[in-house]
Parts: structure tokens; C-alpha cells; sequence
């Protein structure tokens, strides 16, 4: 029996299996009170759950729009009489962990964000890789055809635990990150041993963190870096200046045609929305390069890499670059980049590797044969 069929064996007894509900009539804990949980709650108390406060391990304060924030080792009601629902959703501590601390600090009912997002996913609303289960469930064929693409037993096993985890079938894998590097390690790297010179684009450039560690990596020449936020394009700037390489930064988004878009957010995370309330120009690779050969691309665009890939075609098609994507901005991204990146990649292998916790920062590799 092969991986996949166990795979899929698990995935019907899931399908079998009523989904976890939250129960209207006790009352709820959100382990959390920042920005997720703190979202959580007003959705709860909106769909008229009994939301009665929030613990955390060190709280900051002892309350948030009136609702009590307790110590978690330090709650003093009944722990059988109250639920308690994670509100931590970030890539730097792992689930697990949190579900430990909660069930040794006395809760025996934990509910996680993936079991109230079934059930309140639509108030939500995007929160990255997070999903129903019955998008997963319903999507198994195509995560087969995505298994079958990949071209290592690790990229494989890697598929099946990131979704098992989603589905909340393996826990422990919010613990799990490869030791491998992001982006720069053996699986890139090897194939320019031999060049003398390299072309590099990075889409979703930031503050130019990623480009830094590529020219110490890569004998690079040529660089387009792509930052549609304006605060992370100031610091990029400043980070160009301190470089050799003289890299043509670009105060744009990367999609499939040239157009204007509403952005939202900034940092690290801010992403082309609907809400945004700022506006950014976009530009598709293959229409600002027409002519041009690279040899690498990064694309980590929070969620727009369909766009971007698509405007991107015939630039891949000529240069046979190596790509890699990231693949956890939204729940489809796992099956529907791999298979749209393969019709553009003959002659490639592909690899997936997971650089964070929780299944963040999951990362698709498209190396030329």
C-alpha cells in the first residue's frame, strides 16, 4: 500500500466522522489575546457564543474590551466547566506546544483554529492556510496528482503531514521544520557551482533580508528586486546601497498584467486585498522583461503567486529558471501552485520543504533538469 492510499484511507474515515462543533452552552476561554484571538472573540460573541475572557502564558494586561485576561496556570474556575479554543495563530510557536500547555495547566477541552474554522471560517475570513476540512477532503485528487509530481520521498512525505496537520490528523507536525535553509541550500544551490554569473529576481523583496543571504550565496550579477509596501521599500533601498551588486529596485507588485490594486497591511505580511486602503501598481514579468534570461526567481508575494506566475510565462518558458515559491498564503496553494507551475516547467523537478512551524513558510522548489 502506497503512502498516498494510507493517505486517503484516513481522509474517508475523516469524512466519515462528524466535524468538531464549538458547544453554544459552555463557556468559552481563548488561549490568546492578540490579534487573532482578539478577532476570534468578536466573531464568537457576535454568533452569540459565552465568551468569558482569555488566558495567556505571560499577560501584558488584565483585560481587552472588558473581558478578563488571566494567567493560564493561574485560573481559579472550575477548568471542566469551560472550553478552551487556541487564539494563537503565528509561525513561531508550535501547536502542539500550545495544546500541551493548555491540557498540563489543567483544560481538558482544547479546541484549535483549524476545528473553529470549520464552523466560523466565514466570519474569519482569510487567515492564510487555514481551512475547512471538507476543502481539503474534497481536493484529495488533486493533491494525489501534486504527490505524483514531486520528485523526492521527502517531498512527499512532507505533502501528507502538511495536510494531515490541517486536518488535525498529526498535531506534532507543528513542531517540524527541515533543517535545510530557506530558499539557498543543497536543492538550489548546486546547480550554480559551475556559473560565473546569475540573474536574480525576488518578488515580494521586504526589506532586502532575503536578497542579502542570495548574494552570499549566488554569484550574482543582475538583480530586479519587486516591494510594493512603502515603508519595507525604504528600508530595501537602504539595504541596496549597502550591496556590490547595484540591484534595480522597483517599488511594485508582480501580477499577471499591469494594473492598480488596493493593498493592506505592512511588514511582513501585507498583501493585495480588496479592503486594502492603500494603492500599488502592479506589473507582470513578462511584460517589464520582455527580452531578459534569469537565472532565479523568488516569488513570495502573501497569496498573489497564481497572478504572479501566470504573468510570468514566457519568462519561464525562456530562461528555465530556478524557482522557488511560497506555497501556505491560502489553503489552495498547496495543490493549485504546484500543478499550474508544472504546465510552465517541462524538464523540472520539483521539491517541497517546510522552514517554519505550523506549516508556515512552506516553500516549493523548481529546479531545471
Amino acid at each position: 500500500m502506497t503512502d498516498f492510499s494510507k493517505f486517503k484511507i484516513e481522509c474517508e474515515t475523516l469524512k466519515r466522522n462528524q466535524a468538531k462543533k464549538i458547544p453554544k452552552e459552555i463557556p468559552i476561554l481563548i488561549f490568546g489575546a492578540g490579534g487573532f484571538g482578539r478577532n476570534l472573540a468578536k466573531v464568537l460573541i457576535d454568533l452569540n457564543f459565552d465568551v468569558i475572557g482569555f488566558v495567556e502564558t505571560n499577560p501584558s494586561a488584565k483585560s481587552f474590551n472588558d473581558l478578563p485576561i488571566w494567567k493560564i496556570d493561574n485560573f481559579n474556575q472550575d477548568h471542566s466547566s469551560v472550553q478552551l479554543i487556541v487564539g494563537i495563530y503565528n509561525r513561531d510557536v508550535p501547536f502542539d506546544l500550545l495544546k500541551s500547555i493548555a491540557v498540563s495547566s489543567g483544560f481538558g477541552s482544547v479546541l484549535m483554529p483549524w476545528d473553529v474554522y470549520n464552523e466560523i471560517g466565514g466570519q474569519l475570513g482569510w487567515k492564510y492556510w487555514l481551512s475547512s476540512q471538507e476543502l481539503l477532503l474534497n481536493a484529495i485528487n488533486n493533491i494525489e496528482r501534486v504527490f505524483n509530481l514531486l520528485s523526492d520521498d521527502e517531498s512527499k512525505e512532507t505533502l501528507l503531514n502538511i495536510c494531515r496537520f490541517r486536518l488535525g490528523l498529526k498535531d506534532d507536525y507543528a513542531s517540524f521544520k527541515h533543517e535545510d535553509e530557506q530558499y539557498f541550500n543543497k536543492l538550489t544551490l548546486d546547480r550554480f557551482s559551475s556559473f560565473d554569473e546569475c540573474s536574480y529576481i525576488d518578488c515580494g523583496a521586504y526589506n532586502g533580508d532575503t536578497f542579502i543571504e542570495a548574494s552570499k550565496k549566488l554569484p550574482i550579477t543582475k538583480a530586479y528586486l519587486f516591494e510594493p509596501d512603502h515603508s519595507n521599500y525604504l528600508e530595501l533601498i537602504s539595504a541596496a546601497k549597502l550591496s556590490d551588486i547595484d540591484p534595480i529596485c522597483l517599488p511594485l507588485a508582480v501580477s499577471d498584467n499591469y494594473q492598480i490594486l488596493t493593498f493592506s497591511g505592512g511588514g511582513e505580511g501585507g498583501s493585495i486585498s480588496v479592503d486594502g486602503t492603500d494603492s500599488i501598481a502592479a506589473v507582470a514579468l513578462d511584460q517589464l522583461l520582455p527580452n531578459s534570461n534569469i537565472d532565479f526567481i523568488k516569488f513570495d508575494v502573501e497569496g498573489a503567486e497564481i497572478s504572479a506566475l501566470t504573468g510570468a510565462r514566457e519568462l519561464i518558458n525562456r530562461s528555465r529558471p530556478t524557482i522557488v515559491l511560497s506555497l501556505y498564503h491560502r489553503p489552495s496553494d498547496i495543490w493549485e501552485i504546484p500543478s499550474l507551475i508544472s504546465t510552465y516547467c517541462i524538464n523540472y523537478k520539483f521539491y517541497l520543504r517546510q522552514h517554519f512551524y505550523n506549516s508556515f513558510d512552506s516553500v516549493l522548489y523548481a529546479i531545471p533538469n
